[in-house]
């Protein structure tokens, strides 16, 4: 009977060790956090003092992550995940996980802050799941969806391997319009009715601008240049800052007179920007790194050593006193 409850003791104990925690993460800060691809792992980074919080190693082969609305539930995903994965970000553990199936290449919460949007690129759908796992609808898109951005009444879809955006009502849950686009496009910013959209480029023509549509007749309307390969937007409204992966270039851009104000070269082959009060992120792939600008200045004031290959920007407000 003693070696029966010395058994069942063990297996209790090994059964905690194999649940893995994390540093605990407050509720209360502001922070940015990174996909770090190369190593599968994700930084925390408080951005009223701009210093790294902690890293979590979770070794898996993820591309980004999104936040829940409050402000603690963090999912992981990634195209070779057969799960998206959910953490407490304040009890450093995971306490979810969905079988969604290989393929999730992006996610957002959606703008009513009650689903989780996915694009799937195994099946070329977006689906859409209730915050708290349930899947409730699964909308067919273009090949390879990746880049996704929403208004309140529609999501665009950018699907990668495509020459075709897809646009999404989202009250009625399917598909109500498309934009012709370049092939290989990626990365997308909503600016009043417009939608300014970047890319790799097709083969060995290298993407150089950025392609501005009308969201209303979703129609092209304009091209500014944007050499080479634009590929992450930020925007504080008054100001559009597109950084252009190929040049390692952040540039400024006025956003109603599509006037560029100020250039800087930055990074080493940089993948994503993120603005974060009066400063911009930009996640260094190569130097494992993320540099932090002031953009009213356009210079680096802090840099910053994350995990390996930070590829993704997520972010989160914080609490306010």
């Amino acid at each position: 009977m003693k070696r029966w409850m010395i058994l069942i003791l063990l297996v209790v104990v090994l059964a905690g060790c194999n649940a893995e925690t994390y540093t605990s993460v407050s509720s209360k800060e502001p922070i940015l956090i990174t996909t770090n691809i190369k190593e599968g792992s994700i930084s925390f980074i408080d951005t009223n003092s701009n210093r790294v919080l902690t890293t979590w190693h979770l070794n898996k082969a993820m591309m980004g992550t999104v936040l829940f609305p409050d402000g603690d539930t963090l999912a992981v995903y990634g195209k070779q995940l057969e799960n998206v994965y959910l953490y407490s970000l304040k009890d450093g553990k995971k306490i979810d996980e969905w079988k969604t199936g290989k393929g999730i290449a992006n996610a957002l919460v959606s703008y009513n802050g009650k689903d989780v949007i996915l694009a799937d690129q195994q099946t070329n759908t977006v689906k859409l799941y209730t915050i708290e796992g349930k899947k409730k609808a699964e909308i067919s898109v273009g090949h390879s969806p990746m880049t996704m951005v929403q208004d309140e009444k529609h999501v665009y879809v950018m699907n990668f391997q495509d020459t075709k955006l897809s646009v999404i009502d989202w009250d009625k849950q399917k598909i109500s319009g498309t934009m012709s686009i370049p092939f290989s496009s990626i990365g997308a910013q909503l600016s009043g009715s417009e939608l300014w959209l970047g890319g790799h480029g097709n083969g060995e023509e290298v993407n150089e601008s950025v392609h501005i549509y009308d969201t209303n007749s979703n129609q092209l309307i304009r091209s500014i240049p944007a050499p080479s390969m634009p590929i992450s937007f930020a925007t504080d409204n008054t100001y559009i800052y597109v950084l252009s992966h190929g040049s390692a270039t952040l540039r400024k851009f006025n956003a109603a007179t599509y006037h560029e104000e100020a250039t800087l070269e930055v990074g080493s082959n940089p993948f994503a920007v993120s603005l974060e009060g009066s400063n911009l992120y930009v996640a260094s792939y190569d130097s494992n790194e993320v540099y932090v600008i002031d953009t009213k200045t356009m210079k680096v004031i802090k840099t910053l050593s994350v995990g390996k290959g930070p590829f993704h920007f997520t972010e989160r407000k914080g609490e306010r006193a």
